[in-house]
């Protein structure tokens, strides 16, 4: 170890001064340095704005394996965001990839080293964003998750609506303005969720998992226009797999023309606007109305068709009915024709035999007449009940008898019965 009076002794203020002089002979010159936004924040008063420039971090809760401080002004902040805007959309954000034009300064009040930035790249972040955009796309797609929400059915119609959005935005104003003037009796349950900046994606993810549980026909998940950075949420892969893994129709409805967001992809339907997703859902209760017309057309055709068609065999079997009744009246009055011809020939024939037949009949009756036989001196015995007497059985002493003579009637009484 050197004697001491060879160690150099300095003060705080001589070393941040060499410290700040080295720096500006070791980088003289500005510099791009890439790194990923963390810890984004503006100072209100002063209006400048510091955050933490760090290597990407590839897993999720892993620390950055290096940081550096940046401080942007306010002045040279203004310029920054106004050629992000005019050619990416793209406004300074947390876990935004960038490319910043900076150099390296010490502070030596606050003893910080920091970078001031001065510039950015537009054109690194955005294909950066489009890069991984791309990349997630391919991942979910050989999962199969793109088309997996697709699968589900929308039912007919679709009235109860859960609605993911910021209450009080232009994008729920708008939405609703649109569902209530419909007309129809929709039933909208509303989720007021985040919608942009850190920890969003994971506040809608919870909104769909808490309003599944109601069970809805749909799930809307709608926000208004912004810039890229605004919407990067919906690029996020957890709320992409949310979305896709849900039991229930999402439809989306956020405010960007230009491209589709992740969300937007593994939707079963996705809108430009929210006012488009409401205009959609109210499409789905008009073709469920235009369907129940179209049956109640058809039943109604159908009915008139079989009423027709009932007429016409009607009048049909009525032209039959008649034809088939005079043809039936003319041969009947043909067969009762010569009927009544056979019946004039035959019953004078009829008539004859049956005389002769009656003319016998009256010489058997007058043969077998009781005054001819009693005429021949032939009596005739009755009991006093009037049955005639063939027999001496039955007969008894003491009954009273009649018998009938040609000439006159003999009552008598028996005194013996001989046999």
């Amino acid at each position: 170890m050197p004697p001491d009076h060879e160690i150099p002794s300095f003060s705080v203020l001589q070393l941040g001064s060499f410290l700040k002089e080295g720096l500006n002979n070791l980088f003289p010159n500005r510099f791009w340095i890439e790194g990923q936004i963390s810890n984004f924040r503006t100072v209100p008063k002063s209006g400048h704005t510091y955050f933490d420039l760090i290597d990407p971090i590839s897993e999720q809760g892993s620390q950055p394996k290096a940081k550096f401080n940046v401080a942007l002004w306010n002045s040279q902040r203004l310029e920054i965001d106004k050629t992000l805007q005019n050619k990416s959309e793209l406004i300074l954000a947390n876990d935004i990839n960038v490319k910043i034009l900076a150099h390296l300064d010490f502070w030596p009040p606050g003893g910080r080293l920091q970078l001031i930035m001065h510039d950015v790249d537009p054109e690194f972040t955005f294909g950066h964003l489009a890069q991984e955009k791309e990349k997630l796309l391919q991942i979910l797609q050989s999962e199969g998750l793109t088309e997996k929400n697709r699968l589900h059915t929308v039912p007919s119609p679709a009235l109860n609506i859960a609605l993911i959005t910021s209450i009080g935005s232009a994008a729920y104003a708008d939405f609703c303005n649109e569902i209530f003037n419909s007309n129809f009796s929709f039933n909208i349950l509303t989720r007021d969720t985040r919608m942009q900046g850190e920890g969003s994606a994971s506040d809608i993810e919870k909104g769909i998992h808490i309003v599944t549980s109601y069970q809805p026909d749909v799930i809307a998940i709608i926000r208004g226009g912004g810039s890229t950075s605004d919407l990067l949420s919906f690029d996020s892969e957890s709320l992409a797999r949310a979305i896709a893994d849900s039991s229930i129709p999402i439809f989306t409805g956020i405010g960007h023309e230009i491209d589709h967001s992740i969300a937007d992809v593994v939707a079963h339907t996705s809108y430009k606007t929210p006012t488009a997703c409401a205009v959609g859902l109210v499409e789905t209760v008009n073709e469920f109305i235009e369907k129940i017309l179209a049956i109640k057309t058809g039943i109604i055709n159908l009915s008139h068709n079989k009423i027709s068609l009932a007429q016409y065999h009607h009048s049909n079997l009525y032209a039959r009915t008649v034809t088939i009744a005079k043809t039936s009246l003319f041969n009947s009055n043909e067969n009762l024709k010569g009927i009544k011809e056979r019946i004039a020939l035959i019953v004078p024939n009829i008539l004859k035999r049956n005389e002769d037949k009656l003319l016998g009949f009256e010489d058997q009756i007058r043969v077998l007449d009781p005054k001819r036989l009693l005429a021949r001196g032939w009596s005739i015995t009755r009991t006093q009940n009037g049955e005639i007497i063939s027999s001496t059985k039955n007969l008894f002493e003491g009954n009273e008898i009649e018998t009938i003579f040609e000439d006159g009637t003999v009552k008598s009484t028996i005194n013996e019965v001989a046999t």
